[in-house]
């Protein structure tokens, strides 16, 4: 048996700390990616492939992969969805999601590994991030990690997040941030098997955070704190710029993505939804989390719908979706469109609810987060508020009364120096940050509505 007693966790567990990189090292392999491999399915019989094409449409089931190569001190098993057991040299390799790097006995002796994964109806690919490495395990900050932080909902899978970052990313130097929000039954690895996604952030400087949902949770309160929690700890691993931090997710995720991303719309640049629902029915299984219209409306997208106003959206869905249908994005397209806002929609004919449909896209959400940039100081702020803790968005601060209603909106435009109150309704008092809607403290307040709120400006 060549395989060396050592297994190196290049997805090695962190505690979050407060120097910039401080335990993203991990184990990774210096060395030529194997461009070849031979893939066998439920029929047993093995055929040649480019590992470029490794990921081309495959029946749901078992799949094997199979590799040989000469030479080497190590070998990196990427991540793969649904990767199941690993042999390599004959011994069978218990080693977990994410990458890892496994030492080989020297010498220039012939070696082979064997890689089981398991096909979903979802994936209909074998999806890994990318290809085997062979030669000499050095250690590094980039690349993919598993990353630890403090979290209250440790029981439920929180606290743990993965992080990819790229191999040119001086951690020390603030860059963009994608923030992946996985599907149902989904993980923080499930997008780290997207090599497109991985590809895409390696060559554009994107730093990408998969954070944990919680399981199935539809992203409620305690999922989408947990979702923030991880950006926060991302930011003390490498520097963030909070301004080009965007947000995007598929199925369950996608929905995640626009509830999160419209109960806070100064916190990123640009949100994605690949088939999420925009207004959950509550006559399917979503009820036994949501329970009722008030709760559905705490994770609707499209009851908060106002806050888009700077957030461009995109919105991808597949026609032949069946499980969240096409109708979903459609709504939530046509409400953007009528107030004005920004927002792109890809249908795209015959297309599922799979995962190829995710792959198909992800250089381009890449590309789009790249160069996305939130606005600090917009000249009108309009905010729905359908949370008692969602108070504050670009500077803009609202009370609500003592015994109002959860539900608070409110509508304010800078005019020459002049604040004027176009709407607010379930406010009691507004209070704005030095710089908010680009106007100077104790700028003039012009009512245009019955509601007549105080203002007060906050000390710098």
């Amino acid at each position: 048996m060549r395989v060396g007693a050592a297994i190196l966790g290049a997805a090695a567990a962190l505690v979050v700390g407060p120097a910039r990189g401080a335990g993203l090292e991990h184990a990774t392999v210096e060395g030529p990616a194997l461009e070849r491999a031979e893939v066998a399915g439920a029929d047993g019989a093995w055929t040649h492939v480019a590992w470029a094409s490794i990921d081309a449409p495959r029946a749901p089931g078992t799949w094997r992969l199979r590799l040989r190569w000469r030479g080497g001190d190590a070998v990196e098993i990427p991540h793969c969805a649904g990767r199941g057991r690993v042999v390599i040299d004959g011994a069978a390799l218990s080693i977990g999601p994410g990458p890892r790097v496994v030492t080989l006995a020297p010498g220039d002796g012939t070696h082979e590994a064997h890689i089981d994964v398991r096909v979903s109806k979802y994936e209909k690919r074998v999806a890994c991030s990318d290809p085997v490495r062979v030669g000499v395990a050095r250690r590094t900050v980039h690349g993919l990690s598993r990353v630890t932080f403090t979290s209250p909902s440790d029981a439920r899978g929180g606290g743990e997040a993965v992080m990819f970052v790229p191999p040119t990313r001086d951690v020390h130097r603030k860059g963009p941030l994608l923030v992946g929000v996985h599907p149902w039954n989904g993980t923080p690895w499930t997008y780290a098997a997207y090599h497109e996604l991985v590809d895409e952030a390696r060559a554009r400087d994107v730093a990408l955070l998969m954070p944990s949902g919680l399981g199935n949770s539809l992203y409620v309160r305690e999922a989408e704190e947990e979702v923030m929690r991880a950006i926060v700890a991302a930011g003390r691993l490498i520097a963030v710029d909070e301004a080009r931090t965007s947000i995007w997710g598929a199925s369950m995720g996608g929905a995640g993505a626009t509830t999160i991303g419209l109960h806070r719309p100064d916190r990123f640049a640009l949100v994605v939804s690949y088939f999420g629902d925009a207004k959950y029915d509550l006559g399917g299984y979503v009820r036994t989390i949501l329970h009722d219209e008030a709760g559905a409306k705490l994770v609707n997208a499209i009851d908060v719908i106002d806050n888009a106003r700077h957030v461009p959206i995109w919105l991808i869905h597949g026609e032949a979706d069946r499980s969240s249908p096409v109708v979903q994005s459609q709504m939530l397209h046509d409400a953007l469109v009528a107030r004005g806002y920004k927002v792109d929609f890809d249908r795209v004919p015959d297309a599922g609810h799979e995962g190829p449909l995710v792959a198909r896209f992800a250089r381009r959400v890449v590309e789009r987060a790249a160069t996305a940039k939130a606005p600090e100081h917009p000249a009108r702020v309009t905010f729905r508020s359908v949370r008692a803790e969602d108070t504050r968005a670009y500077g803009v601060r609202i009370t609500r009364p003592v015994r109002g209603d959860h539900e608070a909106f409110v509508d304010l435009v800078a005019r020459g120096a002049e604040l004027h109150v176009l709407r607010a309704e379930g406010v009691s008092a507004l209070s704005l940050s030095a710089g908010a809607l680009g106007l100077e403290p104790g700028a003039k307040v012009v009512y245009a509505t019955a509601s007549h709120p105080p203002v007060t400006w906050e000390a710098p």
